[in-house]
């Protein structure tokens, strides 16, 4: 496969018609067309700036070695906002996630699990755990429980909010 066929795969990876795909890397749709058919080669500028925008292993894309994509942590944020169509907030959330040390997510996880169910796990000792993580989970904790209440009274009531304006 030449590095243009290797471009038009990448363009319909990508689901872009060869207009799309041009302008994000300042090319028109004729230019793309002829690189893409083998009428014209591409330049290192070209190829430098399809990696960068479209986050393709370089390597990759000159040879047909190794993945199409680059595997940093970056790009697969993106492929996983886009295919989960994520909005910033939540790949935030995964970020944040992702920074934590292990104990630290297996604290997060358990906090988790006892809000929305699910197996528990044994939290890691206590003193292995930074003080403000340590007062952040006494806070998940008190929201929990003050959701658990809340959704017990819920209940009580058959559902309906209780409201003081009657």
């Amino acid at each position: 496969m030449t590095i243009g066929e290797r471009i038009k795969v990448l363009r319909k990876e990508k689901n872009l018609s060869m207009e799309d795909f041009g302008s994000v890397i300042g090319m028109g749709k004729s230019a793309v067309s002829r690189i893409e058919n083998g009428v014209n080669g591409t330049t290192d500028q070209t190829i430098r700036s399809i990696c960068r925008e479209f986050g393709v292993n370089e390597h990759w894309l000159r040879t047909g070695e190794g993945e199409m994509f680059e595997q940093t942590r970056e790009t697969v944020l993106d492929r996983l906002a886009a295919e989960y169509s994520l909005d910033k907030e939540q790949v935030s959330v995964i970020e944040n996630f992702l920074d934590l040390s292990p104990q630290e997510r297996t604290l997060f996880l358990t906090q988790m699990r006892k809000v929305f169910g699910g197996p528990a796990v044994q939290p890691p000792r206590r003193a292995d755990v930074s003080g403000d993580v340590a007062a952040a989970v006494v806070n998940v904790q008190d929201e929990v429980a003050r959701y658990n209440a809340e959704r017990a009274d819920e209940a009580a009531s058959g559902g309906k909010e209780s409201s003081s304006t009657g």
